[in-house]
């Protein structure tokens, strides 16, 4: 049995069996895939340098609690100005304080972060460890939360790269209440036997959702889309969980009627106003992608964290739809700032007419902060806005498929319209593992910068070429072919 962690509890508050399959070890891991493993080592190296501004301070880096409890002791014991990653165990709850400072009134307990936004969850975030820690005879004199500076810039020292904020008021009450329920929560946690899973609105956004309380449910009111917490909790009242059952009186949106009458009829729902939108692109037409990076330390000089940086695009330009005339694309440079020349490129790339093909709203917003960034381009910049047509839009608006389930992504899209197109194959296949190789590359840090390089054009290729198909797709159901 594993101990009452800080995971295992907070997301015992929100969900029982959550809480109780990640004490025992019953949940099924994915592997980590590139994006996530780039953010977790982003959090690594803020966590390291954060402890660098405590200088004498004591790091508890052993990963078994026994002997880092046992050595926590001695250095909070010692005359150690700080005390790194201190473990405490009681009554089988563990937790680990990130930063622990030795000041006049106390001990000061402060939780990194490698984020920018100051969140309320973070409060019971902080409030775990105190309350385990206040067991083990540990209460802090203040508590605050660490947080990476929007004002930072490359070269500038570790100093200006955190701001703290101090919650210790709100912190200290909350680890009171926790207090009064660990042994609550270190008891449902520990039963041999699985808890029930009650449905709750927080469950849509779970990843556990279809092995648990959805299991079974193909088309769950989750689909629904902008379900909102009182329709859902009237569907709960009436004992309804699937689409199919809910009854022809209940009060629905527009585009959650259309979700429920394609569940029912197994067909796709194909609205009035298709043809005609997709009738107002001009041709020739180009599709275009963006890849984008963001970083908590700047990748160069005058970035702000978490910046986002586009680093390349692709553009397919079409004759007519579904006729490719051309394929273009640029990737960036990446030892140094290039959004100057791939704003250049890309207004050379798309020229002057025709529309301009997206899928979201996140090519304009890109365009947008160009168009910021460079002044003397923003008019030029500013008409290629003009030209942009959001193909998810049109969707949204409409057209349905069953297979959607409530989401116009176009890694959902695509299968459903498209069958015989995918990205399975590509060493690359997903925006955030674009990201993180784009980065590695920036930071030295890619063995082989040559394939990754060919992998990036080669995933941001394929995401404007399933533009094309899809647009082809929906002028066929439209039946402008």
């Amino acid at each position: 049995m594993r101990n009452l962690s800080k995971q295992v509890f907070l997301n015992a508050l929100a969900c029982p069996v959550l809480g109780w399959l990640l004490r025992n070890g019953k949940m099924v891991t994915a592997p980590v895939n590139l994006g996530q493993r780039f953010r977790l080592e982003q959090g690594q190296e803020i966590g390291r340098r954060a402890r660098g501004l405590y200088p004498g301070g004591e790091l508890i880096a052993d990963v078994n609690l026994v002997s880092a409890v046992r050595k926590t002791g001695g250095a909070l014991a010692s005359l150690a100005p700080a005390v790194f990653e201190g473990a405490f165990v009681v009554d089988g709850m563990a937790a680990r304080a990130d930063i622990l400072v030795r000041e006049r009134g106390g001990w000061h307990l402060m939780e990194v972060k490698s984020g920018v936004n100051d969140r309320a969850e973070y409060v019971d975030d902080m409030a775990f460890t105190c309350a385990v820690a206040g067991a083990c005879g540990l209460e802090p004199a203040a508590v605050s939360l660490v947080l990476v500076s929007r004002d930072y810039r490359l070269g500038m020292p570790d100093e200006a790269l955190f701001v703290t904020a101090d919650h210790t008021d709100d912190v200290l009450a909350r680890a009171q209440e926790f207090a009064s329920i660990l042994s609550e929560v270190e008891s449902l946690t520990s039963c041999p036997e699985r808890p029930d899973a009650g449905l709750i609105f927080e469950c849509r956004h779970c990843e556990l959702f279809r092995e648990c309380a959805g299991s079974g449910v193909d088309n769950h009111v989750f689909d629904l889309p902008r379900l909102s917490l009182s329709s859902f909790e009237r569907l709960r009242e009436l004992g309804i969980e699937r689409i199919e059952d809910i009854p022809e009186g209940f009060r629905l949106t527009g585009s959650q009627t259309r979700v429920r009458e394609c569940v029912l009829c197994g067909l796709p729902y194909v609205g009035r106003g298709l043809g005609p939108s997709l009738q107002e692109v001009e041709w020739p037409a180009c599709y275009l992608d963006f890849e984008t990076v963001m970083t908590a330390i700047p990748l160069y000089p005058e970035v702000a964290p978490y910046e986002t940086i586009p680093t390349q695009y692709s553009v397919h330009r079409c004759s007519r739809v579904g006729e490719v005339a051309e394929h273009r694309e640029y990737l960036a440079d990446s030892v140094r700032d290039c959004r100057r020349e791939l704003a250049e490129a890309l207004l050379r790339d798309l020229g002057k007419q025709g529309s301009i093909i997206t899928y979201s709203t996140f090519e304009k917003s890109v365009i947008n902060a160009l168009a910021r960034l460079f002044p003397d381009l923003s008019e030029e910049l500013g008409a290629l806005r003009k030209r942009i047509v959001d193909l998810e839009a049109i969707i949204r608006r409409e057209y349905y498929h069953p297979s959607f389930h409530g989401s116009t992504s176009i890694k959902v899209t695509l299968p459903a319209l498209v069958p015989d197109m995918s990205y399975r194959g590509l060493r690359i296949a997903d925006g955030d593992s674009a990201a993180a190789a784009f980065a590695y590359l920036a930071m030295g840090k890619d063995r082989y910068p040559e394939t990754t390089r060919k992998n990036l054009l080669r995933y941001c290729q394929q995401d404007t070429l399933a533009m094309v198909k899809l647009h082809e797709k929906l002028v066929q159901v439209a039946g402008l072919d």
